[in-house]
């Protein structure tokens, strides 16, 4: 990445649009046959974001960038 150039934060069009091709891929990868193993598969995925979305609302996160410390 250009640090001159710091990254933007994606609009939730395209977070939706990242998120659904990311799905795909993890459905696909998953080798998914039928509806309920797509449906299990997406069981698994909710339950790992959700998991994941519990440890960012519960750890305290520090970035350190060239700007400084900022904690979220």
């Amino acid at each position: 990445m250009d640090k001159n150039n710091p990254s933007q934060v994606l609009t939730q069009k395209e977070m939706q649009r990242l998120a659904l091709v990311h799905v795909q891929a993890y459905v696909g990868a998953c080798h998914c046959q039928s509806r309920s193993d797509v449906l299990l598969a997406l069981a698994h995925w909710q339950n790992v974001g959700d998991e994941i979305a519990d440890f960012i609302l519960t750890t305290r996160i520090i970035v350190v960038n060239e700007h400084g410390a900022h904690e979220f």
